[in-house]
């Protein structure tokens, strides 16, 4: 597991503008640092929690955090917005509608907030929330020179409509094709700076890219491009699954707490791992899968690391819940800490160094892993095996295995009561991440003959076999 928010990337280089993009792998999302680099003066754009790494940048570049803004009420992580305040000072903003406890200004459309001799212009952009805000970053002329696009605008989509509900949907899908329509009115040279992007659950998004243009985005994106409403509905309708961690947010984020700047985590021995887990703390593995098959503390959840893990830990796991980690390295442990801190994570026992469970005598589990061939194998030859397919919706239509029961890996727990406990269990997604939670799952269910299938579909048709669609 590494550190997400190490590398920062420059997206805009202009005088007197400096746009830096820092990107929260894990949960999909960006936050950008806007600075005039004649005053000095900076805000930060949909900052999370864990701000420490803002203030050292700023302290590092001699910036001054003016300001911090959010574009909407986040569902799937803390506004850092609060404890920048509260660290600095700095004028702390947010859409007029949002009901944000504690705020210094709230913006309407038009509202205007300086960063040194430039200004971020707000525009009501409502469809992924209703009270939502783009921030067009405009020079003293008033030179566009980047929109702050949120949710309203992705690469090749826009984010999902669907989260305050199904009495929201329709409103905000037909709020955003007229925020879609207003926004591609822009230049099309603007550099478009999205908060959601590819690995985020608040999209659709399938580009990696997190950068893109106006004139990219009139001629690509297939929303830009829908016939009518009825087209649009259709396209936009196509969203998974998100974690059961979103409905937490956005209560946490209207209060509005400031929280702890920096974050600091302690590693336990395995006598208080013990203590913590016979307390309640549920043990979570973020080692990589491999090694988690290979020797792993009985009854812990294994969500590696160097994927979604804070998404997959909160959809399985309540944030008020207590957490003791188990993690391959100190480095990897504070980097757990902090992703779990940006979704609201706050009894965080500590860590245990994987080896010091070995080394201390303790018993071990492991998983059984194989290849889709390996499968096959098996049941070629007679072999009576219940195959669960994790992955979302969209995936299993496009194509599964025969025979395959279809259950998310938060689902598995529902429906581990009805698996026959004569036959093995074989787990696969698309890559053996997603499949890795939900062996883990199906064992601290007592699912003892689980097999961990670390190749996806693509794999088994490769082969020969042939798969089944769904309409």
């Amino acid at each position: 597991m590494t550190e997400r928010l190490a590398t920062v990337t420059t997206v805009v280089d202009s005088r007197p503008a400096l746009v830096e993009q820092w990107v929260a792998t894990e949960l999909g999302n960006s936050s950008y640092v806007v600075v005039d680099r004649n005053s000095g003066d900076a805000a930060v754009i949909d900052p999370l929690c864990d701000v420490d790494r803002y203030l050292a940048a700023a302290r590092a570049s001699g910036w001054r955090v003016a300001a911090s803004l959010d574009t909407h009420v986040h569902n799937d992580f803390v506004s850092g917005g609060p404890t920048l305040r509260a660290a600095t000072g700095c004028v702390f903003a947010v859409p007029d509608s949002s009901g944000i406890a504690g705020v210094d200004r709230t913006l309407r459309g038009g509202d205007e907030l300086a960063v040194g001799s430039m200004s971020l212009r707000a525009i009501h952009s409502p469809g992924h929330t209703p009270e939502h805000l783009s921030y067009l970053l405009v020079d003293a002329d008033g030179t566009p020179l980047a929109l702050f696009s949120g949710g309203a605008l992705m690469v090749g989509t826009m984010a999902r409509p669907d989260l305050l509900g199904p009495s929201w949907t329709y409103a905000l899908s037909r709020m955003g094709r007229e925020t879609l329509q207003q926004l591609l009115t822009l230049p099309d040279a603007l550099s478009v700076l999205p908060t959601h992007g590819g690995g985020s659950f608040c999209g659709s998004a399938t580009s990696n890219a997190r950068v893109t243009t106006v004139g990219a985005e009139r001629r690509d994106n297939p929303l830009a491009q829908a016939r009518d409403l009825a087209h649009f509905l259709a396209i936009h309708a196509k969203q998974g699954r998100y974690p059961a961690y979103y409905a937490r947010m956005a209560p946490i984020n209207r209060a509005a707490e400031p929280g702890a700047a920096a974050v600091t985590t302690s590693q336990l021995s395995v006598a208080a791992f013990d203590d913590a887990v016979a307390g309640g703390a549920i043990a979570v593995d973020c080692r990589a899968y491999a090694d988690f098959d290979a020797a792993h503390v009985p009854g812990s959840l294994n969500v590696p690391g160097d994927g979604p893990f804070s998404a997959w830990v909160g959809w399985v796991v309540d944030i008020g819940t207590p957490v003791a980690l188990v993690a391959a390295s100190e480095p990897a442990a504070e980097e757990a800490t902090r992703q779990l801190r940006r979704i609201g994570f706050h009894d965080l026992r500590g860590w245990l160094d994987a080896h010091d469970w070995i080394a201390d005598g303790r018993a071990t589990a492991t998983v059984v892993r194989c290849t889709m061939g390996d499968l096959a194998e098996r049941i070629l030859d007679g072999e009576h095996v219940t195959v669960i397919d994790v992955r979302q919706e969209n995936e299993w239509a496009q194509g599964h295995l025969p025979g395959a029961v279809h259950a998310l890996a938060p689902d598995l727990p529902g429906i581990a009561a009805r698996l026959d406990r004569r036959e093995p269990v074989a787990v696969h997604c698309a890559t053996g991440y997603r499949s890795a939670l939900g062996v883990s799952m199906l064992l601290r269910e007592g699912i003892d003959d689980v097999w961990h299938v670390s190749e996806g579909v693509e794999a088994w048709s490769a082969l020969g076999y042939p798969l089944v669609t769904s309409a």
